[in-house]
């Protein structure tokens, strides 16, 4: 008779228990690579994100710079015209009613990058609640600013220059500019009207009052832009946390 085979049984156990934790450790690092490559992934958008809130602040600050310049050209043609009060024509620098009347700023921010992450559905895997909040309003909150912008402009091209068209005749450099409809981002120099002597420029009441109508809705959009801008760099500190791994940083909202 033959005696019965020995079945190696702690040696199939050990060899089971290898088996099952190479199998467990593939999917372990399999996980990891699949969640280090997330990872890299919204680093990346997050950079995009970033560089753009950098060019938006940059945008915004020359808006705001050329809106200042536009305000001040109004004040001073405003009182240049009330100083003439009795006359139905001043003498002024054509720059002047450029920069006054001509010079149109719309802030037109770069939003792509946020849009396309929010398109996605990356907004959930951002670690700070607020920074989410953050990003999904930046577009309603940009709305907002240049609604302002669009009011000014509304008046510069609507009710302004009708009042003004049959007495500034063909002026060249500024037909030019206001055909181009020049804004904030182009930065398009304006040094070819800088030396274009002067225009008999029309002065009535009505006239000086949509002048200063239209100096007050560009001051509105100067404080809102400037309170866009502060949101920007809040948003880009956030963002700046989240892509260092820190992204519980906390920052209050801006008032309305």
């Amino acid at each position: 008779m033959t005696e019965p085979q020995h079945i190696p049984w702690k040696r199939i156990g050990v060899e089971a228990v290898a088996i099952v934790a190479s199998i467990l450790v593939a999917f372990a690092l399999d996980a990891w690579w699949a969640e280090k490559q997330l990872e890299n992934e919204i680093a990346e958008d997050l950079a995009i994100v970033e560089y753009e809130l950098a060019e938006n602040i940059r945008l915004v600050k020359l808006a705001v710079d050329t809106m200042n310049r536009a305000v001040t050209a109004n004040n001073t043609l405003v009182a240049t015209l009330q100083a003439h009060a009795e006359s139905t024509t001043v003498e002024v620098p054509t720059a002047l009613v450029f920069w006054s009347i001509f010079m149109n700023p719309t802030l037109d921010p770069s939003l792509g990058g946020t849009d396309a992450w929010i398109a996605a559905g990356r907004l959930g895997s951002i670690e700070s609640p607020v920074l989410r909040q953050r990003l999904a309003s930046v577009r309603g909150k940009f709305e907002d600013v240049i609604e302002e912008q669009r009011d000014a402009r509304d008046i510069g091209i609507r009710q302004i220059y009708p009042l003004i068209q049959d007495n500034i005749g063909d002026i060249g450099p500024i037909n030019q500019l206001f055909a181009d409809g020049l804004h904030a981002r182009q930065g398009k120099p304006v040094s070819e009207v800088s030396d274009a002597g002067t225009m008999s420029f029309p002065n009535s009441d009505a006239l000086r009052f949509t002048l200063q109508a239209r100096t007050l809705w560009y001051e509105a959009s100067i404080k809102e832009s400037l309170d866009f801008q502060v949101e920007l760099e809040q948003i880009q500190v956030l963002v700046s946390e989240e892509v260092n791994g820190t992204g519980r940083v906390t920052i209050e909202p801006t008032g309305e």
